[in-house]
């Protein structure tokens, strides 16, 4: 692969969910081509595969056939299948040479050490940004975190460079933080949002009304957090220092499930480094 040119590389996509579904297009559009589509023999995967396959004009595989036909494997499994998709594919021959990706979160690229054993580059390239059906995220502007072999460090890079998107290294065993930081930014502020739906269930709102309601204040916050950063978006009657208000909710958020809870912990989580008046008072009532 070393005489020609990567955008003309040829990839293999392992897995053909949510992350697979947006890659694809986006690594054509660069200028990649993508060979195989490879998926678990379910129905439901083989659907999957066929659509994206369709989509790419690539031809898809069942996992069990997959290999080191491309110059690029790029694995999109969950975290929990990669290990064992790394022995399986390191059953065939021919690895050596081989670029193989996965895009974990939380795994360093050791878990692809069956392959790297049998000759292969690894490294694991995870782009921070959440996947879901319906809606295709801007791949430009996705931040991807890369750690590896050099040499299969050096083709990330390029690869994400020609998607239009920024690199950045990452230590391995800082990857489970890394992740971790993912999940506070997404799966976990959607979590506290559908709590935000219960209390405003509560408070006589539907769940579409409560959406309308909170949407403008939750643009702005994240415009305000982007641009400003966490204490100059920090607002409401934490940063006042207002007791009674904060008493009021405490006794009302009783009636709502789990909302006492969550209302307690993200206080806690705010006195800890956001301004606040009255902060030892605060304190003392969330605990």
């Amino acid at each position: 692969m070393a005489h020609r040119r990567l955008s003309k590389a040829t990839i293999t996509l392992i897995g053909a969910g949510n992350l697979a579904q947006a890659l694809g297009p986006a690594l054509k559009a660069a200028g990649y081509r993508v060979e195989f589509v490879a998926a678990r023999q379910t129905a439901s995967s083989r659907r999957r595969a066929a659509m994206l396959a369709g989509a790419l004009e690539a031809r898809t595989q069942s996992l069990s056939d997959a290999g080191p036909t491309s110059d690029i494997l790029w694995i999109c499994h969950t975290d929990d299948a990669l290990g064992e998709t790394a022995k399986l594919l390191a059953h065939k021959p021919r690895w050596s040479g081989k670029v193989v990706f996965h895009s974990s979160g939380a795994l360093s690229s050791d878990v692809l050490s069956p392959l790297k054993r049998k000759g292969a580059y690894t490294a694991s390239l995870h782009p921070m940004m959440t996947f879901v059906p319906g809606a295709t995220p801007r791949m430009e502007e996705v931040p991807f975190a890369v750690e590896g072999d050099s040499r299969a460090v050096a083709v990330a890079r390029r690869i994400v460079r020609d998607l239009g998107a920024e690199s950045f290294a990452i230590k391995k065993a800082a990857k489970p933080l890394y992740h971790a930081l993912g999940s506070f930014s997404s799966p976990l502020i959607v979590a506290a949002l559908v709590t935000a739906e219960r209390v405003g269930r509560s408070a006589g709102l539907t769940a579409s009304q409560t959406r309308r309601v909170m949407a403008p204040i939750l643009r702005q916050t994240l415009k305000n957090y982007a641009e400003r950063g966490a204490a100059a978006a920090f607002s409401g009657p934490i940063k006042r220092g207002d007791i009674n208000t904060v008493l009021r909710h405490l006794k009302e958020l009783k009636r709502v499930p789990g909302a006492s809870e969550v209302y307690r912990a993200l206080v806690k989580s705010a006195l800890m480094d956001l301004p606040a008046k009255n902060r030892e008072a605060l304190a003392k009532i969330i605990h």
